[in-house]
């Protein structure tokens, strides 16, 4: 008869000779930590120095609890996205060392190495579907007040009072604010929660409602194209590749078309001078911010071809800019030319390893097969978490989000569900082995 031994033998049954492990008391703090600062996420105002706010410290309260119960039960950690993050680490040092602005630099890559420790957290606290799904629920959860909350506050006000003003509630800057939105709807759709539709269509509706009033083009653009990728995530899943193939491209044909019929000249001039609030603040302003964005990329760019190969220094764009007497004095509006002028060739690399990281992790994590049955259960709908880092691309293009806090969490709850497999995710005390005498 075959036996197994679990719990009762302290040692792996790979190192006979290690040492006696403290016994595993349990995960419910750093979950429960963790939990609380994703909860606090969108409390961003009122800003301290260096950008600080409240956010920062739930998650500076998160991060020790994690590590004490790691070190305590002798937890196996992972450290995903680390090659990317620290080659763009080490090319903001030496752009910061050898630019004009040291300082600023220097606190740009702290904030690196702050927001990576953030996601690294959540990826090892989400070991296993149990708590991978906790923390994607609290999330859905968290969420789910702030947006109802936010639509409660417009309702007593007395409806829709911002004029021409776009709310940023209490993210304060009103871009931020759609990204939060989206991602928030697009994990309420990856967890299905609340369990009931009739519960979570309602929610979903008051988050849309939100995100409008942010007037962030980027946000409903970004919403519009992680529900699009998540379609195909599911087609290819049930369907194939080949279905997937010409989803995606039925797609992107609709989408450029919508672009076109967007930009026209007298559509656009309709949107622009509509008579609703929402539809002027949000995709009225297309035109604008299309031509604002193009101006600033054409000064970012100049500056990369007058600069060293070595970039500028994080954060000095604007300074730079200012320098030069530039007609839109502005800083790098999305990571790419970001890191390209700022960190140079170096930064560059870094950030094509972050992405290529985050894509092999999504393949990962796209379907219930890849995921395994244990981390299935923490996420019904894989597909629509990966259909989140389609926002974050629409976003990239736009903004520069690699500072966001919300970016950081989404990218930990993915290296959750796509790092820990089998009994990868359990205490090493709990992995059964044969007992003493049978064959291994």
């Amino acid at each position: 008869m075959l036996m197994t031994t679990t719990a009762l033998d302290p040692r792996p049954a790979t190192d006979p000779g290690a040492p006696p492990m403290r016994p595993d008391r349990g995960d419910r703090l750093p979950r429960w930590a963790v939990a609380i600062a994703i909860a606090g996420l969108p409390l961003l105002t009122p800003q301290g120095p260096a950008n600080t706010a409240p956010a920062d410290g739930f998650i500076l309260l998160a991060i020790p609890a994690a590590l004490l119960w790691s070190g305590w039960t002798r937890q196996r950690l992972r450290f995903p996205y680390a090659a990317g993050i620290a080659t763009m680490v080490v090319a903001g040092c030496l752009a910061a060392l050898l630019g004009n602005y040291p300082h600023v630099g220097l606190l740009a890559v702290l904030i690196d190495i702050f927001l990576l420790l953030w996601a690294t957290t959540v990826a090892n606290v989400g070991r296993n579907g149990a708590a991978a799904g906790f923390l994607l629920r609290a999330w859905c959860v968290t969420g789910s007040v702030w947006g109802v909350s936010f639509v409660g506050f417009i309702l007593a006000s007395g409806g829709v009072t911002y004029g021409s003003t776009r709310a940023g509630f209490t993210l304060g800057e009103q871009n931020g604010a759609g990204l939060y939105f989206a991602l928030t709807i697009l994990a309420i759709l990856a967890g299905r929660w609340p369990g009931r539709l009739w519960w979570r269509v309602p929610i979903v509706a008051c988050l849309l409602f939100d995100l409008l009033l942010t007037g962030s083009l980027a946000g409903i653009i970004g919403l519009i194209a992680g529900v699009g990728l998540a379609l195909v995530v599911r087609t290819g899943a049930r369907s194939g590749s080949a279905a997937a193939l010409v989803l995606l491209l039925v797609l992107a044909v609709a989408g450029a078309a919508g672009y076109e019929v967007m930009h026209r000249g007298q559509f656009a001039d309709r949107l622009q001078s509509s008579q609703y609030t929402l539809v002027r603040n949000s995709i009225g302003r297309a035109q604008q911010s299309s031509w604002e964005r193009q101006t600033l990329t054409q000064e970012t760019l100049h500056l990369w071809r007058t600069s060293t190969l070595l970039g500028l220094g994080p954060m000095a764009t604007k300074s730079t800019l200012q320098q030069q007497q530039a007609p839109y004095p502005k800083e790098a509006h999305d990571d790419w030319t970001a890191a390209l002028v700022e960190r140079g060739i170096l930064g560059f690399v870094g950030l094509l390893l972050l992405v290529g990281e985050m894509a092999v992790r999504a393949s990962m994590a796209g379907s219930h097969r890849r995921l395994g049955p244990d981390l299935s259960t923490g996420l019904p709908a894989p597909e629509f978490l990966v259909g989140a880092l389609a926002t974050l691309a629409v976003y990239s293009f736009t903004h520069q989000i690699l500072h966001d806090r919300n970016v950081w969490t989404l990218l930990g709850l993915l290296a959750a569900f796509s790092s820990w497999r089998g009994s990868a995710g359990l205490p090493r005390q709990l992995v059964t082995r044969p007992a003493i005498g049978e064959p291994r």
